[in-house]
């Protein structure tokens, strides 16, 4: 291989990792004043969730024992799937509960939902746990 077509093969390879997405949202969870008696003390797991639009969660993310306002932070790390595309529409929803499982909340678990789609990248998503299940 000549010295051009290995130039422009390092080349494409270093665009190549340049634009590999990845995956991050970031925002605050609060919980409505009419639910915060209802919090267990110390003994919590919030998990915020992104989720596509067939209600499949894509990413998890658990905080033990959060206080309230909580900032949040996703990444690669809390991905379920290998990668999610830039332009995937997103549903952010928070469980809250104190028997640590994450999926279908039991009764009297917390959630929240955000009221908008979002996407990766996004950033100050504001979710309020707002409802008692």
């Amino acid at each position: 291989m000549n010295r051009f077509w290995a130039g422009a093969l390092l080349g494409l390879l270093a665009l190549s990792a340049c634009s590999k997405h990845e995956f991050q949202l970031s925002g605050t969870v609060t919980i409505a004043s009419s639910l915060q008696h209802k919090l267990a003390p110390g003994n919590t797991v919030m998990f915020i969730i992104a989720k596509n639009r067939g209600d499949v969660p894509l990413a998890v993310h658990r905080i033990v024992n959060p206080r309230f306002p909580v900032s949040f932070s996703m990444n690669d790390d809390d991905l379920i799937v290998p990668e999610i595309p830039g332009d995937t529409p997103l549903r952010i929803q928070v469980q809250m509960n104190s028997h640590g499982a994450v999926g279908t909340p039991l009764r009297g678990d917390l959630e929240g939902l955000h009221p908008n789609v979002v996407y990766p990248g996004d950033k100050r998503i504001h979710v309020v746990i707002d409802r008692k299940v």
